[in-house]
């Protein structure tokens, strides 16, 4: 991959995130939060494509995650604490964005384990 597209993408990733950020503020529950699942999908739809192109791939599993969370949501179904799932979820692709990886793995398995039912 060139230096190039890295640097175009990680902009790319970055405004997606803060996108998501701006969004998730004027949410404060679940049901804010299906209202805007459209607008939200959209923007992990493409972190999940460009993430894992620039070797984000942590950030790529969990954008994965909950672009399945949030067609379901768009599908008119209802799921239980999916404000804080996004929440955490943005927080952590954040900091992956300025190298923290941590928590990962917990937040992965929190996400699998509470949605196992439309994740598999």
């Amino acid at each position: 991959m060139s230096e190039e597209f890295k640097r175009v993408a990680t902009k790319e990733v970055n405004e997606e995130i803060a996108s998501i950020s701006k969004i998730l503020q004027d949410c404060n529950d679940d049901l804010s939060v299906t209202k805007k699942a459209t607008t939200i999908q959209k923007h992990v739809h493409k972190i999940k494509g460009l993430a894992p192109m620039m070797g984000q791939e942590e950030i790529g599993e969990i954008a994965a995650l909950n672009d399945k969370i949030l067609k379901h949501l768009i599908e008119g179904n209802n799921l239980n604490d999916v404000f804080e799932i996004l929440s955490e979820s943005n927080n952590f692709m954040k900091n992956c964005m300025q190298g923290s990886r941590t928590l990962f793995n917990e937040l992965k398995q929190k996400i699998e384990t509470k949605y196992s039912k439309i994740l598999s």
